[in-house]
């Protein structure tokens, strides 16, 4: 995908996205309704990145329509989010190079944990076309 269109992410939202944070996706589903999902999201410069199962229904959904939402909460202030509005892209995580970093970046092991090493693993990046940080009313 060409990422001339990216949205560049403001230093405060920066700020929030460090490291690995837990957002909420929402994809648009097959039969018309939206899928909301969390998915373990990290920045790398202006575009978001998540490890997935190759065969789940978010990456069906993805393929279909790229379409998504991404909220991230703050998990000091749970009156503050980020939300990324923008398009996915998704690529095969060939010899699970992505998720095997995810795993020892930060959770300090050799290989992703939770499932068998022969599981198909897709890189699913989110590039940014609006980005908001508003706070939850009443906040």
């Amino acid at each position: 995908m060409d990422d001339s269109g990216d949205t560049p992410i403001p230093e405060r939202a920066r700020e929030l996205l460090a490291g690995m944070r837990i957002g909420y996706l929402a994809t648009s589903r097959r039969d018309g309704d939206l899928g909301v999902v969390p998915v373990g999201v990290v920045r790398d410069g202006d575009v978001l990145r998540f490890s997935s199962q190759a065969a789940t229904e978010k990456v069906r959904s993805l393929r279909r329509d790229p379409r998504v939402t991404l909220c991230v909460p703050d998990p000091g202030d749970v009156t503050r989010y980020v939300e990324v509005r923008g398009v996915a892209d998704v690529a095969d995580d060939v010899d699970r190079v992505f998720v095997n970093w995810i795993a020892r970046e930060f959770m300090g092991l050799d290989e992703y944990p939770h499932e068998s090493p022969t599981v198909r693993r897709v890189v699913v990046t989110v590039h940014p076309r609006r980005i908001s940080m508003p706070r939850v009313h009443g906040g």
